[in-house]
């Protein structure tokens, strides 16, 4: 079905709720309302719960409302990933924006490792998405949100539209990290060297624990990786490019921007396995959702 052909306006909620049950994480709250679902809550060997989280339709369009409310109690250790990649289709030209809001909560030492399939835009989307983490001041995450302006093997580029985004990540109440879009397409945003350097792949990697746990190595090892990708055959042709830095103590943050998602991605998938083992205290485990 083409984009134009689907219905407006539907709305769609998911609330969760995982518990630390013994030496595991369980689903312990699971509400949905509309085409918005939990397609799989799995207990790992490792105490952690991988939540599947799937968009039916696939996509939104304008007059589209999604709202995903994720809470981890006490010591829960969650993974959340996506089966496919989320998208905005064009909006009707009597439509509004398409929204999605999402909060996502972290009670005292849980652990979240939030890993979503990257979201795409389609010309003449409009979006509209706020996202925002919010951490007990010992709680752990590792994560990326990754969005692709266009269909590039398609030939088509964002060239109108509006992309309204606010990625927010607060620890014991207090803000850490801020990142806010409010743009027209064609708007200078996305060709200056200080916005997206005129690639079409945006994507911002997190890593946050308590005390000293993230200091210099682990930055130096996330910059070494991000040099290696960029410097490679695939890195090249992707025009991919980024960096990292602990802008604030406890707080690990990488950007990369390329023309191709899967470099971005190959890349951000890099940085959560270097960091997993000495964040949260084992090997990294691909969900088991990417390899089907």
């Amino acid at each position: 079905m083409d984009a134009s052909e689907l219905p407006t306006g539907w709305r769609a909620s998911l609330a969760l709720r995982f518990a630390r049950r013994g030496d595991a994480t369980r689903l312990v709250h699971n509400r949905h309302e509309g085409p918005l679902r939990l397609i799989r809550a799995l207990s790992q060997d490792d105490g952690r719960c991988q939540a599947v989280i799937v968009h039916p339709p696939g996509g939104l369009v304008g007059g589209d409302l999604l709202e995903l409310d994720v809470v981890l109690d006490e010591g829960a250790r969650v993974v959340c990933t996506t089966p496919g990649a989320q998208k905005w289709y064009r909006a009707r030209a009597s439509g509004g924006a398409a929204s999605a809001r999402t909060r996502v909560g972290l009670g005292a030492g849980a652990a979240l490792e939030w890993l979503p399939q990257p979201a795409i835009v389609y010309d003449e989307a409009r979006v509209d998405q706020s996202i925002a983490f919010e951490l007990a001041a010992d709680a752990r995450m590792i994560g990326w949100e990754c969005l692709v302006l266009g269909r590039a093997a398609m030939g088509e580029r964002f060239a109108r539209g509006t992309l309204r985004q606010s990625v927010s990540l607060s620890v014991g109440g207090a803000a850490r990290w801020v990142e806010r879009a409010a743009a027209d397409a064609g708007d200078r945003l996305f060709v200056s060297p200080l916005g997206w350097g005129g690639r079409t792949v945006a994507c911002s990697v997190w890593a946050v624990a308590p005390g000293e746990a993230i200091g210099e190595a682990l930055r130096d090892a996330w910059r070494e990786a991000i040099d290696a990708a960029c410097a490679s055959d695939e890195g090249r042709a992707a025009r991919l490019d980024g960096g990292a830095t602990v802008p604030t103590p406890g707080l690990l943050a990488a950007r990369l921007l390329a023309d191709d998602s899967q470099a971005a991605m190959r890349l951000a998938q890099a940085l959560w396995a270097r960091a997993r083992p000495e964040l949260l205290g084992a090997a990294s485990a691909p969900p088991r959702i990417w390899a089907t």
